[in-house]
């Protein structure tokens, strides 16, 4: 067993270089899910503007061993994951994962895929890194958040960069030594704001968080050291992305379960309980900001139900938590990125299509009047609560004066409500039909379901 050591770098490194590997079934179908479902959006992403820009300056850099997503070349590994860590969120249909307010396997994906096609990996090695990487990921987030996201800072480049170097320091098979320096390392690569939503540069995050950790990972390798104190004390992370005030708010967190959220990080139970198995990843079932999804679940719940039609609606409330609210800053988006963090936009569609999907976000479908028309008819209510204690509540007026209310707690995907087998596969067809023929698919389905 790993002794415990007070210093969060320390416990966190030896954990992920000398943890067992014998995760629970539950605990490795999800990890196999992750990829599922991060390897299917990856697929469109790919060819999304902002990837095929970041493909163009990434192939310049040279070449190497490692496939990229929708592309002939093959790039050394940090730029693969630059690459394929873009393509991943280039559409905001990837996972999230509340610990750590992060989009986790955007960056761990491609961060893995790319140091097994440079070294080799079993597809149960991935599995085993993808877990600890993810758990990693979950107990930095745990450490700083909730205020270090409400506070602006995007998580899946910060946070996310931390686990996703865990990930491979355990793929590489690291000692905890070079683990700790590979964390460490990642550190001097994670960083990103919240004002970046909606531009190309959110989804960039995610392939600088990949291609920071790869590069974390093999320069730990190589011998380069990094300092000890990187996470506590007043020069860590968890002061320096959290505020000054850091004591006030650990102290404000103190009788609250916002997902093991302290605002201090847990160097005594590193491995407990197992994230995975705990919160899972949320699969997302919209292509937009998680931000909305409560709120769009609640719009055609409520329409199912009851049978209306989007001319029948005279005005839609939506009250919110204003941490979710504030991650949906267009409410007249005029590009593919602003529409995916609007709420206006997102409901709207739900409500004239009976759902939200990829062509929803695509250019030319922005300025349906139908849909424009119906956003006029949304307001939000900010409310000063977190998610966890105050579901996201969707209040519907009729033209004929009927109401009808929703409260949803835990969107679709979550694991509170999972997506069934056959709705990840269908997603995964929904993401790659256009890009590959049936014989292709069902060759890579192949792949994928055979992950052990």
């Amino acid at each position: 067993m790993t002794a415990i050591s007070e210093n969060p770098l320390h416990a966190f490194a030896a954990w992920t270089a000398e943890a067992e590997a014998d995760w629970s079934a539950a605990a490795l179908e999800r990890a196999q899910n992750a990829f599922i479902d991060t390897i299917a959006v990856m697929i469109p992403g790919a060819r999304e503007d902002v990837t095929q820009k970041v493909h163009s300056v990434a192939t310049t850099w040279g070449a190497g061993n490692c496939t990229l997503v929708g592309f002939s070349e093959r790039l050394s590994p940090p730029m693969a994951a630059l690459v394929n860590g873009t393509a991943a969120h280039a559409l905001d249909f990837d996972d999230d994962f509340d610990p750590a307010k992060a989009h986790p396997s955007a960056s761990i994906v491609p961060a893995l895929l790319a140091l097994a096609d440079e070294r080799g990996a079993t597809t149960a090695r991935l599995l085993d890194a993808y877990i600890v990487g993810l758990q990693i990921t979950g107990k930095v987030g745990q450490g700083v958040n909730p205020f270090h996201r409400s506070r602006g800072w995007h998580a899946t480049s910060t946070v996310g960069t931390l686990g996703c170097a865990a990930a491979c320091a355990r793929l590489l098979g690291l000692d905890k030594e070079r683990t700790a320096h590979a964390i460490s390392l990642s550190t001097s690569f994670a960083g990103g704001f919240m004002s970046q939503f909606g531009t190309m540069t959110k989804p960039l995050h995610a392939g600088l968080a990949a291609s920071g950790a790869v590069q974390a990972a093999l320069l730990a390798e190589a011998g380069i050291t990094a300092g000890e104190n990187t996470l506590h004390g007043d020069k860590g992370m968890g002061t320096l992305m959290v505020g000054p005030d850091v004591e006030e708010l650990r102290a404000l967190m103190a009788n609250k379960d916002e997902f093991g959220q302290k605002v201090t990080f847990d160097a005594a139970n590193v491995g407990s309980p197992l994230h995975i198995e705990k919160y899972g990843v949320k699969t997302k079932r919209f292509p937009n900001c998680g931000s909305i999804h409560r709120a769009l679940d609640g719009l055609l719940d409520l329409q199912a139900e009851h049978g209306f039609a989007a001319s029948d609606v005279r005005d839609i409330l939506v009250r919110a938590p204003a941490v979710l609210l504030r991650n949906l800053m267009y409410e007249n988006p005029t590009t593919p990125m602003e529409a995916r963090f609007s709420l206006e936009y997102s409901l709207a569609v739900g409500l004239f299509t009976g759902n939200a999907t990829l062509e929803d976000y695509e250019e030319e479908a922005l300025g349906r009047e139908g849909v424009r028309a119906l956003m006029l008819l949304i307001r939000k209510e900010y409310i000063d609560e977190l998610p966890s204690d105050f579901p996201t509540e969707v209040h519907i007026t009729l033209k004929d004066g009927r109401r009808f209310h929703n409260s949803v707690a835990m969107a679709k995907g979550t694991i509170a409500a999972p997506l069934s087998d056959e709705q990840l596969w269908d997603k995964f067809e929904n993401c790659t039909g256009r890009f590959l023929d049936h014989e292709q698919q069902e060759a890579l389905r192949q792949i994928l379901s055979n992950m052990k």
